[in-house]
């Protein structure tokens, strides 16, 4: 029976989840299971607030969904997200492994950091008699920094060594903070190390770059080492000395004791993956690898990297404009659609955007607001590219996060699944399947980040024009807003040859209950019919305060029998209203209603329309002042 396994990673690491995800999908193939990646960018360095919105993606993460879940609980950064991963999957007894941390209940899979580390720091003091060194490691509390750095202790003492504590560092992981610490050594009166040693390749190769920029370099004037052996590392100048993970193999490891739990072990066990150092140029020597051949490579391929760095760019670049321009939610949709169906090359054949549709349809409430509302949030399908082609009609939900998503026997795919929000408010996610060119080529950070920038501008200038073409008292569009949005709205109904409401609401005894109670009470009268028309009007449909106690709506795509029945809602709504609301007046309105008809009428304009409806519902009007019908106020 086909089955479904969680990964919860961290972009970050991708190159380290890569491998493991190759160790993972020959489990697959054996197994008959779909991998379903819930993936991150939080960071150290990071705002606090933005890094909860990446952290956030785990929350779509339903452990009894999956038939196991695997945890990379020390690449996450955030051990109390890790731990409460593995305590959701606990409790639903759902299998689950955490790799890098040791965590209660949880198959453990610890990545050794010391065989590595000791034979890179042993080959640094025995090889280049190095004795002066300075360690920087990622953050003071991560378990990994901190084993890295006592293995680096031991074996100095070993040596006869010391590393003093002002010269334990803390990069967290990212290159600015390693680059200030580079700095503060060029800049002191002790001046360089013989060594730094970091605790991963970024740092490393930070710190190689940051020296060639202050007239210095590695490894002529001091020794640069990293950790993590990632693909990078290989091709900069110098080539990095550093320690290899055995990842494939370690996702080989995570499979197994999922697959033993679902067979019936379920005791949970650790083992301890050792690492190997690798020995590469930053420490003055030659290397293992062939490094010049892999930098040859790489600079082959550079134009065609260039090139398609400039289409992705060019392609978001028209995608910003476009967002810019839309007027509302629904035609954002179908121009995201266009857009990628002509263009997802760098996407991939299937591709899905998944939003909470209230933050583009009510863009006066503020994130915070949306965020607020939880499960009341409506999770949409916004565009979903299937095979290449276009979806249409596709539903999501808790229980199916990839849209459309099908069990299929032999068919073995990886989902990766990415949050897209605004600081700490979530308000969607991205699919993308099969790790397309983007991930790939490590440029899934900088997307990601242009495509929350174009949705947040987009949703930026909807509110602007919220403000400008709508009434603030109502929420109902102005005059502003008539131009803007009935007029294209009645001429596209023209070109379709497709039938229109025009109805026309104007508030019975509007002065007197003004004159008689005040303005609060006419404002209460004012808001109460608005409330009748936003009940009856359909997403496509338009509301405009054409006056002051006077409304218009319009309805695509209508006829006489649902008109009519429109009309009848709002004149029930209102008698309801009327009879629970301890007001001393009546709240009534006329109602006149014209259907256009385009095909015998194609040279009337909208205003036409509107004239016969205002005409209509003055005769109304007129009918019930004759038959003296004060039921509006009441003495």
């Amino acid at each position: 029976m086909k089955k479904k396994i969680a990964v919860c990673a961290n972009g970050w690491n991708y190159d380290s989840l890569s491998h493991a995800l190759k160790g993972i999908n020959k489990y697959a193939k054996e197994y008959d299971f779909d991998t379903f990646v819930f993936m991150g960018f939080a960071s150290y360095s990071e705002h606090v607030a933005i890094s909860q919105g990446e952290l956030n993606i785990y929350n779509l993460m339903i452990p009894e969904q999956y038939d196991g879940v695997i945890v990379f609980s020390t690449a996450l950064n955030s051990t109390q997200t890790a731990k409460s991963i593995c305590m959701r999957a606990k409790q639903k007894n759902i299998p689950v492994v955490s790799v890098g941390m040791e965590i209660e209940g949880a198959h453990s899979i610890l990545v050794s950091n010391e065989e590595g580390m000791r034979e890179l720091v042993t080959h640094l003091v025995e090889k280049h008699n190095v004795k002066n060194v300075v360690f920087i490691g990622g953050t003071e509390d991560h378990v990994d920094s901190i084993a890295r750095l006592n293995a680096t202790r031991e074996v100095l003492k070993e040596h006869g060594l010391e590393l003093p504590d002002d010269h334990v560092k803390y990069g967290k992981w990212s290159n600015r903070f390693t680059s200030a610490i580079i700095d503060e050594y060029v800049d002191s009166e002790e001046g360089l190390p013989d060594a730094f040693i970091c605790a991963n390749d970024i740092m490393a190769m930070s710190a190689c770059t940051e020296l060639d920029v202050r007239g210095y370099s590695a490894p002529e004037n001091v020794i640069v080492t990293g950790f993590d052996n990632c693909a990078e590392g290989k091709i900069i100048y110098p080539a990095l000395s550093t320690v290899e993970q055995n990842y494939e193999k370690i996702g080989e490891k995570a499979c197994e004791y999922i697959f033993d739990s679902i067979n019936g072990k379920s005791e949970p066990e650790k083992e301890v993956m050792p690492s190997s150092f690798v020995c590469g140029e930053s420490c003055k020597c030659k290397g293992d690898e062939d490094y010049e051949a892999k930098r040859i490579q790489y600079c082959r391929k550079s134009f065609q990297r260039e090139s398609d760095a400039k289409l992705l760019e060019q392609n978001e670049r028209v995608m910003r404009q476009w967002l810019s321009e839309m007027p509302n939610y629904r035609v954002m949709k179908d121009t995201l659609q266009e857009h990628y169906y002509h263009n997802h090359q760098f996407e991939g054949e299937g591709f899905y955007i998944v939003c909470n549709s209230e933050f583009f349809k009510s863009v006066m409430m503020s994130e915070k607001e949306l965020w607020e509302m939880g499960d009341k949030m409506k999770m949409e399908v916004v565009m979903a590219l299937k095979n290449g082609e276009v979806v249409h009609g596709l539903q999501c939900n808790k229980e199916m996060i990839v849209p459309g998503y099908e069990k299929k026997d032999n068919e073995h795919h990886t989902y990766y699944l990415m949050p897209m929000h605004y600081f700490e408010f979530n308000y969607g996610y991205l699919v993308l399947t099969d790790e397309p060119y983007i991930m790939r080529e490590n440029m899934l950070y900088p997307y990601m980040e242009k495509l929350m920038q174009s949705l947040k501008l987009m949703r930026m200038n909807l509110r602007l024009k919220s403000l400008y073409d709508k009434d603030q008292m109502t929420g109902l569009f102005n005059r502003f807003g008539y131009e803007d949005k009935a007029l294209p709205l009645y001429e596209e109904g023209v070109r379709k040859k497709k039938k229109m409401m025009v109805m026309f609401v104007d508030i019975n005894y509007m002065k007197r209950i003004n004159d008689e109670f005040g303005h609060l009470h006419g404002d209460n009268a004012i808001r109460t019919v608005v409330a009748a028309i936003d009940e009856v009007k359909s997403e496509d449909g338009l509301g405009v305060r054409f006056g002051g106690d006077e409304f218009l709506l319009i309805e695509p795509e209508c006829d006489e029998e649902k008109a009519a029945g429109i009309k009848k809602k709002i004149l029930d709504y209102l008698a309801k209203e009327n009879s629970s609301n301890a007001v001393p007046y009546q709240i009534s309105v006329s109602i006149g209603f014209v259907v256009t008809t385009p095909e015998t009428r194609p040279d009337a304009s909208l205003e036409d329309y509107i004239k016969d409806a205002d005409k209509e519902m003055y005769e109304i009007k007129k009918e019930m002042h004759k038959v003296n019908d004060r039921r509006a106020p009441r003495n």
